[in-house]
């Protein structure tokens, strides 16, 4: 229940139980009736397919917002003694609820809960401050996934994202920047454990904050949820505990810490450790407002980490009484703080790092502290488009922006700050220099080679060079000269992978296709003549699928490229390529697995970025097909055809359950002469082209060891006739007939 609910009003979460159990039937296999709607039936297949997929994923999404709700709600409940009925129910339903998420496949025992503060769920100032994070495994929910999901779950979705909202904002209010719950071995002992966790939160939120006999209270004399839980979970008694935080309290913040605890940062932390080494620890199975878990990219170097530690210390003693500021400041000092951030809140952001850097100075350890706050804060930074930059302006210590609605904001910010800024913003302009390059009035000068030296980590003579050597690949009239840049790959390859993340961050996007394709034929000798590979097609992966919401030119270039890394020992390409030969569909042992492994591992971690970025190819190809009519320089759906094709090459050869049943649903969709898709194509010249997709989706879907796969293929090979009668006139040149023949015929 919110604080908007009248505290008498029906347990509306109630409801959730009869859905949830509705969902679990429809998406865990109970239910096996057609569940087709009416316009399923002319809906495209690989559309049908992307459906069922996610909603076995809004079924978890939805789970996990339900028990976010619950969760909210019983500890906003609990200050209302006539609620004590209502919250034994909701704690009943939580408990069911939290063991329909356990059976998620992917499911690892944990669910985690954060305060990201970077995003605007609505167009209210200040509403940053119920952006949150839901995650469990590679499951992630916030108030952008909840919208789409709300969208597709008609019944469901669109009352439980309100009912989200609602939740987010009462966790905000209540202070509570950060979850974790766990559901141990998914005992009954376990969910008992759990009940009980829930009901001491609830005694502490209820008022027992100020019970001397139930709370403890940490080494900044603040009432601490976790240091209570861990007493009372433990029968210590809470004074006996709190003698314990106050010996150790000078430990960890004292003038002299000891370099024992340098790894805690709290004393919680140290208990934590130090019960568990001796084996007297049952785990908390709920945690809150817990540090660790603000700091989301703690650097795998030892010493790092310690000034993270000590970085947290500092912000907690200052800011112990406040835990939305702590938790903004951290935020402000750590890399992920700044992923996909709001252009308003990030000013915010970085005042609160000014807030920090200031603070630092009072810290014996202020150079270190500084100094991986920065790196930290660059490395955020760095993430964020260039567009960004263009629309701030730097006067002095001053940055604004103007927002949507005209009005400007301004903040003063540390000298650090405003000189990282200004690097980011000098770099997003050098860029537009070096992409028109070609024009003989663009001229760079040692500032200009300084910003391309920092941000690919080579030296100012080493950028001058490499400007140099890309101004000889282009003529007066700025066309791209393949063969001055073939002749200049022995000097680019002498500053190893780093050339390539330079080539590629500034030519991707040339502004014509004939310049693409012959940067693309340019690349493929230099992409093969690299020492460290890996690095490069780890460029490509994030460049292509993390920018998951939009479909780009380059896409298509760095797939191709992509299958050139992937193989061992390719001879350097000489010819003329726009698409990656078929014949690469036969590659065995010339594969390099290291490098499969990677891919394996990188679209483990981002399932569904690789899902959203291919439903969004789709979609865009099924929109397009039913046009007549393209500006010039439009994306078109032939490109999206061969964009198609090469992730259907690229996904074939590293393999995967993933890659399986994409792959699968391609050979459906271009399978069907009946298909939505081929019934709305408005140019028949894409037949053609869609034929040609076909009959490689094919040969890559016989990769697999998939029966109903080639039981497929034996349909598709009956339906000659149906292809033949697509076209307004005879096939003029029998493809239909051969793309037949080419499936048939075993590899």
């Amino acid at each position: 229940m919110t604080k908007k609910e009248h505290p008498e009003k029906k347990a509306s979460s109630l409801l959730l139980d009869e859905s949830a159990e509705a969902l679990y039937k429809q998406f865990a296999g109970i239910d096996d009736t057609d569940r087709r709607g009416a316009d399923d039936e002319s809906q495209s297949a690989l559309m049908r397919l992307f459906n069922q997929q996610e909603r076995l994923l809004d079924y978890y999404r939805l789970l996990l917002s339900e028990a976010t709700c619950l969760f909210a709600g019983i500890l906003e409940n609990c200050h209302f003694a006539a609620l004590d009925e209502e919250n034994d129910q909701k704690i009943e339903i939580f408990i069911k609820t939290l063991k329909r998420i356990a059976e998620f496949p992917e499911f690892d025992g944990h669910i985690y809960g954060r305060l990201r503060g970077q995003q605007c769920p609505t167009k209210e100032i200040g509403s940053e401050t119920y952006d949150y994070e839901l995650s469990f495994g590679n499951l992630i929910l916030d108030h952008q996934v909840a919208q789409i999901v709300a969208q597709r779950e008609k019944i469901n979705g669109k009352a439980l994202y309100v009912k989200l909202m609602d939740a987010f904002q009462a966790l905000s209010a209540m202070n509570i920047f950060n979850f974790s719950i766990e559901l141990g071995e998914g005992s009954d002992d376990d969910y008992r454990k759990l009940e009980t966790n829930i009901r001491l939160l609830m005694r502490f939120y209820a008022g027992g904050e100020k019970d001397p006999e139930f709370i403890v209270k940490d080494e900044y004399d603040q009432p601490s949820i976790n240091l209570t839980l861990l007493a009372a979970v433990h029968n210590i008694k809470p004074p006996a505990l709190q003698e314990l935080v106050n010996k150790i309290k000078p430990m960890i913040i004292g003038p002299e810490p000891d370099p024992g605890l340098n790894s805690f940062t709290t004393v919680y932390d140290a208990i934590f450790a130090s019960m568990q080494k001796r084996q007297k620890l049952k785990n908390l199975m709920i945690e809150v407002n817990s540090p660790q878990w603000l700091l989301q990219n703690v650097p795998g170097d030892p010493n790092n980490t310690i000034e993270a530690i000590h970085s947290s210390r500092l912000i907690l003693a200052k800011y112990g009484n406040n835990p939305r500021m702590a938790s903004e400041v951290i935020s402000s000092i750590n890399s992920g703080g700044y992923k996909d951030i709001h252009l308003d809140v990030m000013g915010k952001r970085l005042s609160r790092a000014t807030e920090f850097l200031e603070l630092a100075n009072e810290s014996g350890y202020h150079k270190s502290l500084q100094s991986e706050a920065l790196r930290n804060i660059e490395e955020g930074l760095d993430q964020l488009p260039d567009e960004m930059y263009d629309s701030i302006t730097i006067e002095g210590s001053k940055v604004s922006t103007v927002g949507d609605d005209g009005q400007e904001s301004g903040w003063s910010l540390h000298s650090m700050i405003v000189d990282l800024l200004s690097f980011f913003k000098r770099r997003s302009s050098i860029k537009k220099k070096v992409q028109d390059i070609a024009n003989k009035d663009v001229k760079f000068n040692d500032d200009d080679y300084a910003v391309i030296a920092k941000n690919f980590k080579i030296t100012r003579e080493e950028a001058a060079e490499l400007i140099g050597l890309l101004r000889a690949c282009f003529d007066s009239n700025g066309n791209f000269r393949r063969n001055f840049f073939t002749k200049n790959i022995p000097a680019f390859l002498k500053h190893g992978s780093k050339v390539f993340s330079f080539l590629w961050y500034y030519l991707k996007e040339l502004s014509t296709r004939k310049d693409r394709v012959a940067f693309l034929n340019a690349l493929q000798p230099l992409a093969a003549g690299l020492e460290q590979p890996q690095e490069a097609l780890d460029i490509l992966l994030r460049d292509v699928f993390e920018h998951s919401a939009t479909v780009r030119f380059s896409d298509r270039n760095a797939l191709i490229l992509g299958t050139v890394l992937l193989r061992h020992n390719i001879a350097p390409e000489s010819g003329h390529i726009e698409l990656t030969p078929e014949e690469v569909l036969k590659a065995g042992a010339e594969l390099n697995q290291d490098m499969v492994a990677m891919i394996l591992k990188f679209f483990e971690q981002n399932h569904e970025y690789l899902i959203k970025k291919f439903r969004n190819i789709t979609e865009m190809l099924l929109n397009l097909s039913t046009r007549d009519n393209f500006a010039e320089g439009e994306i078109q759906p032939r490109f999206l055809l061969y964009l198609i094709r090469e992730l259907v090459i690229f996904l074939s050869l590293v393999g995967g359950k993933s890659a399986q049943t994409i792959i699968h649903g391609v050979v459906e969709e271009f399978g069907d002469p009946k298909s939505a898709y081929y019934r709305d194509m408005k140019n028949k010249e894409n037949l053609r082209h869609s034929l040609q997709l076909l009959q490689v989706a094919a040969r890559g879907l016989k990769r697999f060891d998939d029966p109903e796969g080639i039981s497929l293929l034996g349909e598709i090979s009956s339906r000659e006739q149906g292809f033949l009668d697509l076209y307004d006139e005879p096939d003029p040149l029998n493809h239909v007939q051969r793309v037949m023949e080419k499936i048939n015929r075993p590899d």
